[in-house]
């Protein structure tokens, strides 16, 4: 079974009921190409799937480089009943900024496509690794986050890539290993793999090292979230003896065993005060309590001067560290509640109140 089969099932139903046009958000391009090719082969009869990036141009014959508008020009030149899915990678700079005089066309020509293709066979898809949506289209566009891989898929890279015989793992450090890998990419993932192979010609224990080594670098790149290694115990808070011991009580809360006796998660602590009062130390101390990653979040970055940045920074956010999860985050710097938008404040506690974030 595919690891995306439920985004497979999810894309094949809106091209059916006639999306005309798709937005994908992903960071890594090849797994989407598979996801698309498999929604093309479950068509009867098959879709054909095509793609065009400003440098290479159309994929198939490398016409319309550097060029989206003449890209568009042969969407609209297609038959209607062409069952064809269009993907155009890259187009968020455009759209970022639609009211300049060599982008309007663009989005206009967009706008003039989604009306045309309600009626025919064909899909736009527009890919890129961030989100960039002009108002001209927010009510024609269908936003889909493409996820980055869970277990269950690290689980199966892990399978293909390294051979039995050069995994050196016991069961239990298997799972360490995979839910070290939880909030990377694949390619990352892949990479962490074949320099344990290169190095020592194996995979053991201290490669869950290497893989946390290598999500630092991941979450330093978002600008947004820090990744700490903490060393810190409860023995080092003085006092907090109710958060001491609701800390140890759920110590195990996030083991398999406690999984299969259906004990819930914790959804986080609210810890309010002056400096000074050990809060950024409690939240060290429960990560290294119930070994879990430290994640810190600095809420000055998270605002950004352009309208939707910040929100858009927040779904970032959000998809990084519900792809880590299970794992520790606090926020280190306070903000004034009038400086968040509801739009904001919603998509960060969204989670926490047990609703997606939008």
């Amino acid at each position: 079974m595919s690891p995306h089969q439920a985004l497979v099932d999810q894309l094949d139903l809106m091209i059916r009921a006639r999306y005309p046009l798709l937005y994908i958000v992903a960071v890594e391009e090849e797994p989407v190409d598979r996801v698309l090719q498999q929604v093309a082969e479950r068509s009867q009869p098959h879709r054909a799937v095509l793609n065009w990036d400003i440098v290479r141009g159309w994929q198939d014959n490398g016409s319309d480089k550097g060029s989206a508008m003449q890209a568009l020009s042969r969407i609209s030149k297609t038959s209607p009943e062409e069952a064809t899915l269009f993907v155009l990678r890259d187009l968020h700079f455009i759209l970022k900024h639609p009211t300049q005089e060599r982008n309007a066309p663009i989005v206009r020509e967009i706008k003039n496509l989604v009306r045309e293709m309600k009626r025919s066979r064909k899909t736009l898809i527009l890919t890129s690794h961030t989100l960039e949506l002009p108002m001209e289209l927010t009510e024609e566009v269908m936003v889909i986050d493409f996820p980055l891989p869970d277990s269950r898929e690290i689980h199966q890279l892990l399978t293909q890539l390294v051979a039995p015989d050069k995994l050196n793992l016991t069961e239990l450090a298997k799972e360490q290993l995979i839910k070290a890998c939880q909030g990377l990419s694949r390619a990352r993932v892949q990479r962490v793999l074949a320099k344990a192979l290169a190095a020592k010609q194996q995979v053991n224990e201290t490669d869950i090292s290497a893989v946390l080594e290598e999500k630092k670098q991941a979450v330093r790149q978002t600008g947004i979230l820090e990744f700490f290694t903490t060393q810190e115990s409860l023995k080092s808070v003085g006092g907090l003896e109710n958060l001491k011991q609701w800390v140890r009580m759920r110590q195990d809360v996030f083991s398999e065993e406690a999984r299969r006796y259906g004990v819930p998660n914790p959804k986080g602590v609210l810890l309010v005060g002056i400096q000074g009062t050990g809060k950024s130390l409690s939240a060290k101390t429960i990560a290294h309590e119930w070994r879990l990653p430290l994640l810190r979040l600095d809420t000055g970055r998270l605002f950004g001067g352009i309208v939707g940045e910040s929100e858009s920074r927040v779904r970032q956010m959000i998809q990084l560290a519900e792809a880590i999860a299970p794992a520790s985050s606090g926020s280190t710097r306070s903000t004034k509640p009038s400086a968040i938008s509801p739009v904001v404040r919603m998509a960060i506690l969204a989670p926490v109140v047990g609703f997606s974030a939008p």
